[in-house]
């Protein structure tokens, strides 16, 4: 399951990213991970506090949708797969919305287990003007979960397995994703025999050592490598290298406007981005760890999963808030007429 990853799918039949767009549909991914609720607090910016140096923002419109793990999931589904979830909510309200928005984002199973001594991880961002993010709430309990707790994610991991194409981790270290967690992840995956990739942060990436692929932005690269300064777009390729070799596995460097770098089965490439305007970064790393697992699990780890990944996070970017592709992005996509590179 290391540098061996093209294996999975069919070699041999994709010549564009029209044909890997089409290969990836009906794929199954679970997505195993962080499940938070994203809540968009919009209004207008009428004046300045008197009561502190503070925007006054007139609300018009509350938008909650699902985010982290959640997202990555929306993602799958959004691509043309079928996406099954696995993670942990709070028994609050938090949790109550969430559980409604993903029962209406056609998803296939959902396997959410309630903790019952934490909250559901909630941001709230106060959006002013339609693009201006006034402030972002953070409600959240980090500490690792129980392991009763532990277990039951476990148990759910085993069972939704069972028909997956592709696994996928996305971690953001707000407690569910424990290294028991990830290995069972990986354990299923194995099983199967079909790739396991994961989005983690720095601090928890050595547990995913065996991994078909796994993500990170520029910034988590560089704290991965124990580096203070930001990687350069030329310090990325050795980068990606060197945590390729670290993971035994396939690692993706994002680069932002910049596209990104990939090192797989001894290859280095640099893939850029689209031209495009940028609205708002947010769950653009969410694309693209969807795209990859799609991509991986119908066609193995090539050079085309990576250009279709810097494509549909490109249209993601483009909006505001949290986003998912459209059937127009990827119709674009496919038939070459996206932004140019």
């Amino acid at each position: 399951m290391a540098l061996g990853g093209t294996s999975f799918g069919g070699r041999g039949a994709v010549v564009t990213l029209g044909d890997l767009l089409r290969s990836m549909r009906g794929k199954s991914v679970l997505v195993v991970g962080d499940l938070m609720l994203d809540e968009y607090i919009v209004g207008s910016a009428t004046r300045i506090s008197p009561e502190a140096p503070v925007m006054v923002v007139r609300q018009r419109e509350v938008r909650r949708m699902p985010g982290g793990a959640a997202n990555v999931a929306r993602n799958v589904a959004a691509l043309g797969g079928r996406a099954s979830l696995v993670g942990l909510v709070g028994d609050d309200e938090g949790g109550r919305e969430l559980r409604a928005c993903l029962e209406n984002a056609g998803l296939g199973a959902l396997c959410l287990c309630t903790d019952e001594g934490r909250p559901t991880t909630r941001k709230t961002r106060v959006l002013a003007d339609h693009a201006h993010q006034v402030l972002r709430i953070d409600a959240e309990d980090d500490r690792p979960i129980g392991a009763g707790v532990e277990e039951a994610l476990i148990r759910a991991v085993e069972e939704a397995s069972r028909h997956a194409d592709a696994v996928l981790v996305s971690d953001y270290r707000k407690g569910a994703v424990t290294r028991s967690v990830c290995r069972a992840a990986l354990e299923a995956a194995r099983a199967r025999g079909v790739p396991a990739v994961a989005n983690p942060k720095p601090r928890s990436l050595d547990q995913y050592r065996g991994f078909t692929l796994v993500s990170l932005n520029r910034a988590e690269a560089a704290e991965a490598l124990g580096r203070t300064s930001a990687l350069t777009d030329g310090e990325a390729p050795e980068a990606a290298r060197a945590l390729s070799e670290r993971l035994e596995g396939a690692v993706v460097v994002t680069l932002g406007e910049s596209g990104m770098v990939a090192c797989w089965n001894g290859s280095t490439g640099a893939f850029p981005a689209p031209k495009v305007e940028v609205y708002d970064t947010a769950g653009a790393g969410d694309t693209v760890i969807a795209t990859l697992a799609l991509a991986i699990a119908a066609a193995g780890l090539r050079a085309e999963a990576f250009r279709l990944a810097v494509q549909t996070s490109a249209a993601v970017v483009r909006r505001i808030g949290v986003a998912v592709p459209t059937e127009q992005d990827l119709r674009s996509i496919g038939e070459g007429t996206g932004p140019e590179v």
